[in-house]
């Protein structure tokens, strides 16, 4: 298991970022006392749930207008 610094580290954030996405709900995590825990898989989860998929339109050749 993950501590919030080791999650920051992967993700390259700040620790209160990470924070953040734990209270927002975003990041599921486990919880120990006053220790919190995320597994492998819920930071793999969060990863998908947080990736911005585009779509491309096919490059269509253009015409060249000459001046």
């Amino acid at each position: 298991m993950l501590t919030v610094k080791d999650v920051a580290k992967q993700l390259n954030v700040s620790e209160g970022a990470v924070y953040k996405a734990i209270q927002s709900g975003a990041l599921e995590h486990h919880r120990f006392g006053a220790s919190i825990r995320v597994t492998e898989v819920q930071l793999a989860e969060f990863l998908d749930q947080t990736r911005i998929r585009v779509e491309r339109e096919p490059i269509r050749p253009s015409r060249f207008k000459h001046l």
